[in-house]
């Protein structure tokens, strides 16, 4: 039995439109990617994409990597220890925009990463957090 558009999950929507033979609708995709703000969501989709050809996995990191909500943190990193390539890569980047102090651990566990991308987005990620820090931290005289 299919299912109707009304009882899909969004994070299948997503998925389905990723396919689109349309470029407005596969651009409408990763829009909404990048405003997840649901922790379920984001599970459900990273699960999903898990069994998608590399193409529709790169299209989705389009929208992870702009993803700023903390409440996504823990399945980031979670996508950082156990995506491929392309998921770590989006998810360190997307770390780096979150920009929490405590994501800095999980950046530093994936520098050593045998994916090239994935190092640098790291290294960005966290020359990105340590910015933010020491913009916070007022100067002693």
């Amino acid at each position: 039995m299919s299912r109707t558009r009304s009882d899909m999950s969004e994070a299948a929507k997503i998925i389905r439109d990723l396919h689109s033979p349309y470029w407005s609708e596969r651009q409408s995709a990763v829009r909404r990617i990048a405003e997840i703000g649901s922790p379920e969501i984001l599970r459900d989709l990273l699960q999903g994409l898990r069994d998608e050809k590399w193409y529709i996995r790169e299209a989705a990191s389009a929208g992870i990597r702009a993803l700023d909500c903390p409440d996504l943190v823990p399945d980031l990193v979670a996508c950082l220890e156990n995506g491929d390539e392309i998921l770590r890569n989006a998810a360190a980047l997307a770390l780096g925009n979150i920009c929490l102090p405590g994501t800095a651990s999980a950046l530093e566990r994936v520098l050593t990463d045998p994916d090239c991308r994935v190092r640098k987005s790291a290294r960005i990620s966290l020359e990105r957090i340590r910015s933010a820090l020491s913009r916070q931290q007022p100067v002693s005289p």
